[in-house]
């Protein structure tokens, strides 16, 4: 696959280019049309497309959920008759689904600023160690690790062990 950005050949696509880091969309991928429709093939964009379906979803259930309870709160103000026991089951629904939704779009809030953080250089300072990176502050190795009590030994092992050396002192 070519980079439509670069021209840079030999890219696989719904990847970044390794050449621009423009995001390549396969466009055999049964999703691409969607995608281009919603002008959402960039995972950013998918990214940014979440947090406003997120942020509509919670308010539009508290929304609701406010709208439901003045209805019942007013029936029964006006005419004595309260609300049918399933509309509680129906207020806790939506009000769990605005928070779930709300705290989706925060936590959402979050990763994309560290994500633009990272992207900007933000972060801190790392040194490169055999392609593993490494806050620049971190501290030296352990000790290599003592394997030699790390598992007991089988019977078999064990038997053959004391087999060799009783070999080994009659000079077998």
């Amino acid at each position: 696959m070519f980079c439509s950005s670069c021209g840079q050949g030999e890219q696989t696509p719904d990847s970044y280019c390794r050449s621009c880091g423009e995001f390549l969309v396969d466009p055999s991928s049964k999703y691409s049309l969607l995608n281009r429709i919603l002008g959402i093939s960039r995972p950013e964009n998918q990214f940014n497309v979440t947090l406003i379906i997120d942020l509509v979803t919670s308010v539009v259930s508290g929304l609701l959920m406010v709208f439901l309870m003045g209805y019942f709160d007013g029936r029964y103000q006006r005419t004595g008759v309260s609300a049918p026991p399933i509309v509680y089951l129906v207020y806790l629904f939506l009000g769990l689904v605005a928070a779930w939704q709300l705290l989706s779009f925060v936590i959402g809030l979050k990763l994309k600023t560290k994500l633009s953080d990272a992207k900007r250089g933000k972060l801190p300072a790392t040194e490169k160690t055999d392609n593993i990176q490494m806050p620049a502050s971190s501290q030296p190795a352990l000790p290599p690790a003592d394997h030699r009590h790390a598992v007991t030994p089988s019977i078999t092992e064990d038997t053959t062990r004391k087999l060799h050396s009783l070999k080994a002192e009659r000079g077998e």
